[in-house]
């Protein structure tokens, strides 16, 4: 997410940066993670998207989040 923000022009990284502190305030209550679990979930999250990228099989972001989260 991080890589993506930082692709984005300043106003759509604002966005990104509201949307995402949103998300965050809602995973622990909602989805019963504690930090620990949450952390452990980024770790992979970030690994896969990093052998993704080594693989070239990393998808280009045009801006669209739903676009992307569709798949």
């Amino acid at each position: 997410m991080i890589k993506i923000c930082e692709a984005l022009p300043a106003q759509k990284r604002a966005e990104v940066a509201d949307f995402a502190r949103f998300l965050l305030g809602r995973t622990t209550p909602d989805y019963g993670l504690s930090a620990n679990q949450l952390n452990m979930v980024s770790e992979k999250l970030y690994a896969k998207a990093q052998k993704a990228r080594q693989e070239g099989t990393a998808k280009k972001f045009h801006g669209d989040l739903e676009a992307i989260l569709g798949d």
